[in-house]
């Protein structure tokens, strides 16, 4: 039964890391099909935050619970949250964020920087969250095996 919870924690902690990555891409297609323009939206993994930390922290808990991966996918939701946070309170006080300061220069560069950096870290929990379940599907073929 507690397999099970971790392998039910994992998956849908995966599915919901994913949202965010996946949502651009697939409206980008459906832009592209529908209009006839490809469009991006390279922000929405940010717009999409509480989707990704609700599967963040499912991944963590399975983490803990299976003591797989828990550095890993403890530093990977510290530094995205750490980078998405900064990034938005670097914009908000230069002025960045409500167009006081002009678009283009360092301070853009430093909080695109991070917000590019906050992706990666979201997709460093995304693969070992994959490992995690690997983990866990060898494990419990290993436990099938012995009896």
């Amino acid at each position: 039964m507690v397999g099970k919870l971790n392998k039910i924690l994992t998956i849908t902690g995966l599915i919901l890391v994913w949202i965010p990555v996946l949502a651009p891409a697939f409206f980008s297609i459906v832009a592209l099909i529908q209009m006839g323009r490809f469009l991006f939206d390279f922000l929405m993994p940010a717009e999409l935050f509480l989707v990704f930390l609700a599967g963040a922290i499912l991944l963590l808990v399975a983490s803990i619970r299976t003591k797989h991966y828990v550095k890993q996918i403890g530093f990977g939701l510290l530094s995205a949250v750490i980078l998405l946070f900064g990034g938005q309170g670097i914009a908000v006080i230069t002025g960045l964020a409500s167009g006081e300061r002009e678009f283009g220069d360092w301070v853009t560069v430093l909080v695109m920087v991070m917000i590019f950096l906050y992706i990666f870290a979201v997709i460093e929990i995304e693969i070992f969250g994959f490992y995690l379940l690997r983990k866990m599907n060898s494990n419990s073929s290993a436990d099938t095996e012995r009896k």
